[in-house]
């Protein structure tokens, strides 16, 4: 698939219970694994830890927080039916179905 207006997009390698996500933007290219998880959470995702980000991802550490909102949205919107969310550490990011009980 080739990315004809530049815009960020990820894509999906699906490998039995887990895969690759593969992030791709003007900037830069770079993949994560996931994982089914245990519910409440549908999805564990490996992310780049704050002191290997721009190493991994080539992109300023400035730069973290708005590639991964961006990049769990987009699982939201391509995978769940529905409602979700997603919350992210320093390691993993963690995709839910429904509704975040911390925001209400």
């Amino acid at each position: 698939m080739t990315n004809t207006n530049h815009s960020p997009h990820v894509r999906y390698t699906d490998d039995g219970r887990g895969g690759t996500i593969h992030y791709t933007s003007p900037e830069t290219s770079f993949n994560m694994w996931y994982e089914l998880a245990m519910p409440p959470a549908v999805v564990d995702i490996g992310i780049p830890e704050p002191r290997y980000w721009v190493g991994q991802t080539k992109t300023p550490l400035a730069q973290r927080k708005p590639i991964l909102r961006f990049i769990g949205q987009q699982v939201v919107n391509d995978k769940l039916a529905g409602d979700g969310y997603f919350l992210f550490n320093d390691q993993i990011m963690t995709i839910y179905k429904g509704r975040n009980p911390d925001s209400v």
